[in-house]
């Protein structure tokens, strides 16, 4: 039988006085039990609601009435802890949660084993206590995480990401200078939100002031050295979310007992109400197994099964919010990176075909640089306004690509792996970005987008070290593209599409040009993809606890979401709106991003975030409003933060950084 649980908060000291708030979840009998330790900047430490399970993450009580103890808490900074904080993960925070480790394993309601789980921040930070090897820590649950977070979160392919001022720098800003939970905190709740006001700092200065790869990020990262973590790892991803090629890496990399599951979906637990898309499947229970065998040592087989299990997606026509349910199948495997996979080339040509081998004779096709590009592809980010913004048919981005295309395919064609670009390119600029997607394009000419990957041409040595271009110069880059598990039907055909931006997802590049990629003779360009036949032996398919399709009733509301290109004024644009409720709290947020086709260096993100904060006698709001631009020069950060307390100003403040541009 389940044991009925209790919760508590209490307030946990750390080695400079900082006084963490942490939220107790565990068995309410007699003895002692594993703890799981979860954390996270995001104020969701709340007193559940009466006849409520606080539910999230959803494995909470789950977890709590099968036997563990379940602590969770607020990083130092924000929320209802104490102290300070200026940067996401930073030192202080990293350490916070080596001693939190300790100090659970030390409690008398513990056992002394520690596991933690968590999605998105409460997964990066879980390679971040890992890395440290705390004595305690034996197991770990990593539910959608980068393993560098320079190159998968903030400057993929070393260009800056919109979303880290379109949306989390402004939501980060409300959230760390809004006032503590007092229905949590109580009566110091004023002298905690004093100290937040007086030295917490943005978040976003942080990104800009530290646009190459160097210790800021290395610090932050599990890709610096994965054979430091000891402990057992269980990576979960989507393949709609934007983390399961630094999970599948970070498995591949490992050193240490270990598992992986990929499904369909996006920046959810898969057991969440609004999980989309489906196929939803609980996972608690693979939660428990796995805790239960590394904490609890029980033997129950969870090492015996096979170590991956892969959902293999199926076509399915494009459209702007992401459907219910994809269909596919699940497979288990028993390595990964799959050993019967097949690196199979294909060659781009000067008349448009996509063959199996390179022309003997040289050629070389070419694009003006055109910042705008991108209107077809979705926002790539697993937060937000999912389940909106996912890419739409790629037709509409066809004028403004070279565009390399197979002969319809005889048979199935199955990739699961790493697909990666080898371009010769070459520019009339010191500065380049290459763009390639991979396209699943239907009979009736429907364009799909399966995978994508993009390379600032200045970083194709070393994200630390750019070197500019010089024009002319024919250069090697590789362009990896985003891992991948897909069938290409019978009949359709196989696309590649190069460009020379993504606006939606990486700042463009600031100088005007005409960029060159290079075929056949002695620079053949390819795409190589790893193609991967039916098994000889297939391994036996997974078994889950099956979950209807998410309750359409339960997803977001639609959001603004606009993308225009303004011929006149020739710039692009895009727009994203969403208001939010979570109890008695809102959250709205508001961006405009905007790109010139004229003048590549100038770029104008306006952003504003409104979080109001309702207790009983009390009303808090707090707008913050960001301002981040581009010019030939320099990228330039400006924040404004206003807050009112019951209708009346109560607090407001400015910073401002400037920031040379390097070669972007």
């Amino acid at each position: 039988m389940d044991n009925p649980i209790r919760i508590e908060f209490v307030r946990v000291a750390m080695r400079d006085g900082v006084e963490l708030l942490a939220k107790i979840t565990r068995p309410d009998v007699a003895g002692r039990f594993p703890g799981i330790m979860e954390y996270n900047p995001y104020r969701r430490l709340r007193k559940p609601l009466p006849d409520s399970h606080d539910e999230y993450p959803p494995a909470v009580p789950y977890l709590a009435e099968r036997g563990y103890a379940v602590v969770q808490f607020d990083v130092r900074g924000t929320a209802n802890s104490g102290g300070f904080t200026t940067q996401i993960y930073s030192p202080e925070e990293r350490q916070d949660a080596f001693e939190m480790v300790e100090w659970i394993a030390a409690q008398p309601w513990c056992s002394g084993d520690v596991g933690m789980i968590g999605k998105s921040y409460s997964a990066v930070v879980q390679w971040q206590v890992a890395v440290q090897d705390p004595p305690a820590l034996k197991a770990i649950i990593v539910r959608s995480a980068n393993d560098d977070v320079y190159t998968e979160w903030v400057y993929p392919g070393g260009c800056l990401r919109p979303y880290m001022f379109d949306t989390y720098s402004p939501l980060m800003n409300a959230y760390n200078l809004a006032p503590p939970d007092p229905d949590v905190v109580g009566d110091e709740w004023e002298s905690l939100w004093a100290e937040h006001l007086e030295k917490n700092g943005p978040w976003g200065i942080g990104y800009l002031s530290n646009p190459l790869q160097g210790p800021y990020w290395h610090d932050q990262s599990l890709a610096a050295d994965y054979r430091r973590v000891r402990c057992a790892v269980y990576v979960i991803g989507g393949w709609s979310d934007c983390y399961a090629t630094a999970l599948l890496r970070a498995y591949a990399q490992l050193d240490c007992p270990k598992k992986a599951l990929v499904g369909p979906w996006s920046h959810y637990y898969a057991e969440e109400a609004h999980a989309v898309p489906g196929p939803r499947i609980d996972t608690r229970p693979l939660y428990q197994r796995w805790f239960d065998f590394w904490l609890k040592g029980i033997d129950n087989g969870v090492m015996d099964e096979p170590p991956v299990t892969l959902f293999v997606r199926d076509f399915q026509p494009p459209a702007v919010r992401m459907p219910l349910t994809e269909p596919g199948r699940w497979r288990n495997e028993h390595e990964w990176p799959i050993a019967r996979s097949q690196a199979t080339e294909f060659f781009p040509s000067v008349d448009g075909q996509l063959a199996e081998q390179p022309s003997p004779d040289p050629g070389h096709l070419s694009l003006e640089h055109r910042p705008g590009s991108g209107l077809s592809s979705g926002i790539h980010w697993g937060g937000g306004i999912l389940p909106w913004g996912m890419p739409v048919d790629q037709r509409l981005d066809d004028a403004h690509s070279l565009l390399f295309t197979t002969s319809p395919l005889a048979g199935d064609l199955e990739i699961t792996g790493d697909p990666v670009a080898v371009l010769f390119v070459s520019s009339t600029a010191e500065v380049a970005y290459f763009r390639v997607r991979l396209i699943d394009v239907a009979p009736d000419g429907t364009s799909k987008l399966v995978r994508y990957g993009g390379l600032n041409a200045t970083h194709r040595d070393s994200h630390s070290d750019p070197r500019p271009l010089v024009p002319g110069t024919v250069y090697e880059i590789n362009v990896p593209l985003k891992t991948v598990s897909y069938v290409f039907p019978a009949g359709h055909r196989l696309l590649v599409a190069i460009s020379t931006a993504d606006f939606q997802n990486a700042w463009p590049t600031g100088k005007s040009g005409t960029h060159t990629i290079h075929l056949g003779g002695e620079t053949p360009s390819k795409i190589t993809l790893p193609v991967v036949p039916d098994p000889s032996a297939p391994a036996p398919a997974p078994e889950f606890v099956e979950l209807p399709p998410a309750d359409p009733e339960a997803l977001m509301a639609p959001p603004v979401y606009e993308v225009i290109e303004d011929q006149a004024a020739g710039t692009a644009r895009v727009r994203l709106g969403i208001d939010s409720q979570d109890g008695n709290d809102t959250l709205s947020l508001q961006s405009t991003f905007t790109v010139s086709n004229r003048e590549p260096a100038n770029a104008v993100l306006d952003a504003r975030a409104v979080y109001t904060v309702r207790r009983d006698g009390l009303e808090v709001v707090v707008r913050a409003d960001e301002s981040t631009t581009s010019d030939s020069e320099c990228f330039r950060h400006e924040v404004s933060v206003e807050i009112t307390r019951d209708g009346e100003p109560a607090w407001e403040k400015n910073w401002t950084v400037s920031v040379p541009r390097q070669w972007s």
